[in-house]
């Protein structure tokens, strides 16, 4: 019989996952039809503003109503709390993680503007542990605890917004995996551009093929001079990824180079709240309109599909297939 690392055989595991899946699918009974879309944001290198962007496009999508849960995925290292100016988060996901805590009693509420008040849009975060085990590196009953909590999530938000963190770890192609939509921020630096293009190839044809979503991978230039660098840059990703893969991720867009987010950073704010209005915050603002045309796009010619690949059911199946697989 095979065993897995964590001590656990396969007829555990297969238990696990069976037990997990009639859990979810008795809640699934008393859920409305799926409407949540999952959005990962992550990077080839550190220090490209991904944590800046994610935070920034969650309170820009409140501001056109919606309701956006934003998880700090990058477990080992999670910051996402102390950008968003929460000092001394009481609980986080290690605590769902070892089921001492649920989700409400770890869930941080935003204040947002006036106008995602009046058109009942709100941001949420889930704080991320530091220092703990990267979820593709959790045991099979800490993923079934986690999968679990996390389907609560369906009933209280459009968006879920997952931080996925940098670099091609298994734990955050998972995530890339997993999503409708992934953002990939990358910034003119040629380490970034480098770094971008490491990141698509390790996803593969995943990048630009989603059977749930529009595209695997969008292209987002961070930090750019001007919309004609950013587009310079972003073609030279795609230009790479053509050539040398075949097929090239899609270009979103661009956040212009802003003082505003130095500031923000420093004060332990979000730059899009401390200046909406900023260039920078303009940029986040036009970023978020274009991903909201293209879910809505999403709900229309994804009607059709099976219950199981919408939705937060849809995220944590294709999480799941990702995550056993590679424990096979």
């Amino acid at each position: 019989m095979r065993r897995y690392d964590n001590g656990y055989d396969t007829d555990q595991a297969g238990e696990l996952r069976r037990m997990v899946t009639d859990n979810i699918q008795k809640k699934k009974a008393e859920t409305p039809a799926p409407r949540l879309h999952t959005l990962s944001i992550l990077s080839g290198k550190g220090g490209v503003g991904k944590s800046n962007i994610a935070a920034a496009l969650s309170f820009a999508l409140a501001d056109f109503g919606k309701r956006v849960v934003l998880i700090d995925a990058d477990l080992g290292m999670a910051n996402l709390d102390i950008l968003c100016g929460v000092r001394n988060a009481k609980y986080n996901i290690a605590h769902l993680i070892e089921g001492s805590r649920n989700l409400n009693e770890i869930l941080v509420h935003f204040k947002t503007s006036e106008r995602a008040t009046r058109l009942n849009g709100s941001v949420s975060l889930l704080p991320g542990g530091y220092g703990i085990r990267e979820i593709a590196d959790l045991d099979d009953f800490a993923i079934g605890r986690l999968f679990e909590a996390l389907y609560e999530l369906e009933m209280m938000s459009d968006y879920l917004i997952m931080d996925a963190g940098a670099g091609i770890h298994r734990g955050v192609l998972s995530f890339a995996y997993a999503s409708e939509i992934t953002l990939l921020i990358t910034t003119p630096e040629p380490t970034s551009i480098r770094d971008a293009y490491g990141v698509i190839k390790s996803l593969g044809s995943a990048a630009w093929q989603n059977q749930d979503g529009p595209s695997g991978v969008m292209l987002i230039v961070n930090m750019a001079s001007s919309s004609r660098e950013a587009q310079e840059v972003a073609e030279r990703i795609r230009l790479a990824s053509m050539q040398f893969l075949g097929n090239a991720p899609m270009y979103l867009g661009y956040v212009l180079k802003d003082d505003v987010i130095e500031r923000s950073v420093k004060n332990c704010r979000i730059f899009y709240r401390s200046d909406p209005d900023s260039n920078a915050g303009i940029c986040v603002r036009n970023l978020a309109g274009d991903l909201l045309r293209m879910c809505e796009g999403m709900n229309v010619t994804h009607e059709d599909l099976p219950a199981k690949r919408k939705g937060m059911k849809g995220f944590l199946s294709r999480l799941s297939e990702k995550l056993f697989a590679d424990k096979k």
